[in-house]
């Protein structure tokens, strides 16, 4: 009797050890060092809590539970070793997809070695347009293209236009990086079909310097009304710095964490103020509330757009996984072109995420956001807003 039931124990143990689920490994790469550091920080974090709560909500259910096993490389803000490092965790970590990074430059050389190995790969923050624009078959990017980010530039130039239509005079700064030239030509093509505003100026900036007065001292010499700025956290403090130290006081529209995120109220304090982001991210969505007292909780730091992007390109992964139901390429390929997510489990500013036939997200869009008092208040498009725009120069009391 004894031994019957030792038996069945025994046979218990095997059935249920052979139908545990083991972990679904996936290589996420960013620049954890180098200039672009603070951005892959962002996004790291984003990426691990949504992992987490995945995870603890039972993991993925069509796998019988798997739990997500991110395996990070560090870019080290280089393109090259954004490849390198995904090749190493295709090839040494196995891992069955790949994610990230944070900039286009790294993002373009990453998407060659996915197709090179027929491994799915999910971009989560850069925006070039080439990156699903060259018929690939292996990568999905969840976020913005660069147009996005020079129509959102346009409407905010709009906004201002509709409260003072003398602000009609515009300089351009941007980082001499393959972002700021995209945008670049964009912004370039965008003024040559209005008769409303002019370019006064364009400026460019090495992604590695160390300071913004220089330029802005050219930008300030064509005294344009308004400046149109391109970039990340870091040169959005560099340019406010500039800015004040020259006394210069035009009206700011910049994109994204170069102009709204919260961290640069730590940086540069009340210079934060009156500033205009075009940006894919606001807090004050409903799911972002949410998503903003967890991260909080858990870093003890805001929500940041370069934490938010990723969350949400996590939580496309982790839905894609569910739809596959299994981590053979083929399969994960077939959820990412099956995905769904309805505006209401939407964290960042785009309406929704659905993957056309080249594997670009459909719902994409932007909200213009502004510091006032130190805080983000979303000031366009209306249905969105939650606040009105103050026109006030930059560093006016």
């Amino acid at each position: 009797m004894r031994r019957t039931l030792l038996a069945a124990t025994a046979l218990f143990a095997f059935s249920t050890a052979s139908h545990a689920a083991e972990n679904i490994k996936i290589g996420v790469v960013y620049p954890l060092t180098g200039p672009y550091a603070v951005a892959g920080e962002d996004c790291k974090r984003g990426m691990e809590l949504a992992s987490e709560q995945i995870n603890a909500a039972g993991g993925i259910k069509s796998m019988h539970g798997a739990k997500i096993e991110l395996i990070f490389g560090d870019s080290q803000s280089k393109p090259i070793n954004a490849a390198s490092e995904a090749e190493r965790l295709i090839t040494q970590e196995k891992v069955v997809m790949v994610a990230g990074p944070a900039t286009s430059g790294e993002s373009l050389p990453m998407t060659q070695v996915a197709e090179k190995y027929g491994i799915p790969m999910v971009n989560t923050l850069a925006q070039n347009e080439a990156i699903t624009g060259r018929g690939f078959k292996w990568v999905w990017s969840t976020t913005l293209i660069d147009s996005d980010y020079s129509n959102g530039l346009f409407q905010a130039l709009d906004m201002v236009l509709k409260l003072d239509p003398k602000k009609n005079k515009v300089g351009f700064i941007y980082p001499g990086n393959e972002y700021g030239k995209s945008l670049l030509k964009l912004v370039e093509d965008g003024f040559d079909k209005r008769t409303d505003a002019k370019l006064v100026s364009s400026v460019e900036v090495s992604d590695r310097a160390q300071d913004y007065v220089q330029p802005v001292l050219k930008l300030k010499a064509s005294a344009p009304d308004v400046v149109m700025a391109v970039g990340y956290f870091r040169n959005g403090v560099l340019l406010s710095k500039a800015l004040d130290q020259l006394d210069f006081h035009p009206i700011v529209v910049a994109t994204g964490g170069m102009a709204s995120d919260p961290k640069l109220v730590e940086q540069i304090g009340p210079l934060v103020n009156w500033q205009f982001a075009t940006t894919p991210f606001s807090a004050d969505r409903p799911k972002a509330k949410v998503v903003t007292a967890a991260f909080e909780k858990r870093f003890s730091m805001p929500l940041t757009l370069n934490s938010a992007i990723p969350y949400q390109g996590m939580m496309v992964i982790a839905a894609a996984l569910e739809k596959a139901g299994s981590t053979k390429p083929d399969a994960i390929a077939k959820g990412l072109g099956s995905v769904d997510i309805k505006p209401e489990d939407m964290v960042v500013s785009s309406n929704f995420v659905k993957f056309d036939e080249h594997g670009r997200n459909t719902g994409r869009a932007t909200v213009i956001t502004q510091f006032q008092d130190e805080k983000i208040v979303t000031v366009w498009p209306p249905e969105k807003a939650v606040g009105k725009a103050i026109l006030k120069g930059f560093g006016i009391k």
